[in-house]
């Protein structure tokens, strides 16, 4: 009996010092410099899925921020790659675990380069994660592109992110900035915001002017 229960009390704190070391270097990671974290990325170095929703979702916070970075932009096409498939490995192991995980969905289709894969992921993220900010401005920046290219839950749910991020200061100065920066997709912008009230319309006017004149 004492030997049943030395051997329970091992098993359990070895399982503790495994979940430990788990969040750990996940923490590290997360903290870690862009280059470190895409270097890590690359090299198939990228912490195991972690135990907690925190800890995994920092992680794929991490990602997101990464591959929107200049340093990723900085890197050759083969190290971007790696880093995209490995980002891709964290959020489908996320997925296994809980199939409406938003981040996970979200780095899913900022990962992928497949037409297909990017929109599904895109209108799961959006319906997981309606109203959380750098996710919509994620989907937006990947997704606008295939507006109106025949997928109508792609449409609605960029349209749903447009309505979300005009309602707050921090979303209308994204939104402008990229009403500004990217004159093809103007027209999407300004058709989804003719649906929105007359005061949001103008707050997102008055922020393009402000930034014309900056």
């Amino acid at each position: 009996m004492k030997l049943l229960v030395v051997l329970l009390s091992t098993l359990a704190m070895s399982g503790a010092a495994a979940t430990f070391a788990t969040e750990y270097h996940a923490a590290a990671f997360a903290r870690s410099t862009k280059m470190a974290v895409i270097t890590a990325l690359a090299d198939g170095a990228a912490p195991q899925t972690p135990f907690s929703n925190r800890a995994l979702r920092e992680v794929l916070v991490t990602c997101g921020t990464v591959q929107q970075g200049v340093v990723y932009a900085l890197q050759p096409p083969k190290m971007q790659d790696q880093v995209n498939t490995s980002c891709t490995q964290i959020a489908t192991s996320a997925l296994r675990r809980n199939p409406t995980f938003a981040a996970a969905h979200t780095i899913l289709m900022q990962s992928a380069t497949a037409p297909d894969t990017v929109k599904n992921a895109l209108v799961q993220s959006q319906t997981t994660a309606p109203l959380e900010a750098w996710q919509a401005k994620l989907r937006l920046q990947k997704g606008l592109p295939f507006y109106g290219t025949g997928h109508h839950a792609v449409d609605h749910a960029l349209a749903a992110d447009i309505g979300f991020l005009v309602q707050s200061p921090g979303g209308r100065t994204w939104l402008a900035r990229t009403y500004q920066e990217h004159i093809a997709q103007r027209p999407i912008i300004v058709a989804t915001l003719k649906q929105r009230p007359a005061a949001q319309q103008a707050a997102f006017l008055q922020e393009v002017k402000t930034l014309g004149h900056n």
